[in-house]
């Protein structure tokens, strides 16, 4: 992460910030670019950085790719994920044995009303008793005292490890790591596969990773906490989710902490629920698993986003070269069975920027008619996060918008016109 942060621009914040509301209500001034707090009140060792993963492209850079060749660089990397083989030693080093988490470790309050305190940045790392082979995942942990956090486990990769682990599963909790190894651990990779050989892909090789207690973890990680996932459960949440709105309280195991580890002056990794860097994590990796299902149907998509907008997960926009009236309802049908959270895709012409709003929009607005354009599917099973599904039939309706020229005008009708030169000007040079 700091090799990553030491190449790109930051808002830099030297006064001190409360974890508690501040810190947070800081971090969402500007999503852009990196958040730097020099100063954590009651932390006097530690930072915080937040935002790292805060636009598309911040991430094209951290992946090393223009914004608009992240899914080809996602979907590239997981086809061939490249083993990790080198091992250095940790930059992290032992500070406490079943410590009292938060008082070494920020651990920000970032909603009011339930008042929380939330790692939304922590990644699991496991070994499959079975296979041997490690997994990397994103779960959130709400603190609930002492060395003791309640972890949501989502019923997938992990999960399923857990289940067939007796007396409790022994994992390391990392934060504070390369964006490319945030966006790896986010991704649904093969049960087979090790999240970290894809992140290692996506450095080039240039992963390195030390042995905590038998775990392979990134050795530059700035925190990395030993744990065990218990048999206990205990009540998790609320949780502000993707929605931006109050997820429910669930049953979910007790995580208990035996060591803690540190980095001489870590920095405490933020990522803030339901704002722009959860939404990139959750959408981000399900794109070039949707663009390979479209393209199975439609071989001339050239791009599909889940738009933060539409939390990332809802709603999406998948560009392609016309070639038929009936390609874009094709592809929106594809897209939709390829991810079944998704209740809206919007499609559009290879001259609409699918990650700009506004162009999509003002697509919809010159090349759309509802009458003809719409297609409605009716009580489909959509994503749990959306709070205006039926929750009693479990239900909602999609939609498939066709923001494409019609095939029977000419394509010159709805160009848009720009200033001549105006790209070119460098308004530096009239100053």
């Amino acid at each position: 992460m700091r090799d990553f942060l030491r190449e790109e621009a930051q808002t830099t914040l030297t006064e001190p910030v409360d974890p508690r509301f501040e810190l947070p209500a800081l971090a969402v001034q500007d999503e852009s670019q990196p958040t730097v707090f020099e100063r954590v009140e009651a932390y006097p060792d530690v930072r915080a950085v937040a935002n790292t993963l805060g636009s598309r492209e911040l991430i094209g850079r951290a992946l090393g790719v223009e914004a608009e060749d992240i899914v080809d660089r996602m979907g590239s990397a997981m086809d061939d994920p490249l083993a990790v083989e080198e091992t250095a030693d940790p930059a992290f080093e032992h500070v406490a044995s079943e410590p009292t988490i938060d008082e070494y470790v920020p651990i920000p309050i970032f909603y009011d009303e339930h008042e929380r305190q939330y790692f939304a940045s922590s990644v699991v790392i496991a070994e499959d008793p079975e296979t041997g082979v490690q997994n990397a995942s994103f779960h959130r942990m709400m603190f609930e005292s002492d060395n003791r956090l309640v972890m949501r486990l989502v019923e997938r990769h992990l999960h399923d490890i857990y289940s067939r682990t007796e007396g409790g599963l022994d994992v390391a909790i990392v934060m504070g790591v390369h964006p490319a190894v945030e966006l790896a651990a986010a991704t649904s990779f093969a049960p087979e596969q090790n999240e970290l050989a894809l992140a290692n892909r996506l450095l080039d090789g240039d992963l390195a990773t030390a042995a905590v207690d038998g775990i392979e973890v990134p050795a530059d990680a700035e925190i990395v906490m030993r744990a065990t996932i218990t048999d206990e459960r205990a009540e998790e949440g609320p949780f502000v989710d993707l929605s931006r709105t109050w997820d429910r309280t669930r049953q979910q195991p007790v995580v208990t902490v035996e060591n803690l580890y540190m980095r001489p002056d870590p920095y405490a990794r933020i990522i803030v629920p339901g704002r722009t860097e959860h939404a990139h994590l959750m959408g981000i990796p399900q794109e070039p698993r949707i663009y390979r299902i479209v393209e199975n149907t439609v071989p001339t998509v050239e791009n599909v986003v889940l738009t933060p907008g539409g939390c990332s997960w809802l709603h999406g926009v998948v560009q392609l070269e016309k070639r038929s009236e009936g390609d874009p309802k094709n592809a929106g049908m594809a897209a939709l069975a390829g991810h079944p959270s998704m209740k809206k895709v919007t499609v559009v012409d290879s001259d609409v920027d699918p990650a700009d709003s506004d162009a999509v929009e003002w697509a919809t607005a010159t090349r759309m008619q509802p009458d003809e354009d719409i297609t409605v599917i009716e009580n489909a099973k959509g994503s749990s996060l959306d709070p205006s599904q039926d929750y009693d039939r479990g239900t909602l309706a999609k939609w498939i918008v066709d923001a494409t020229v019609p095939g029977d005008r000419d394509r010159d009708d709805f160009a848009e016109v720009t200033v001549p030169g105006a790209e070119e000007i460098d308004l530096a040079e009239y100053q």
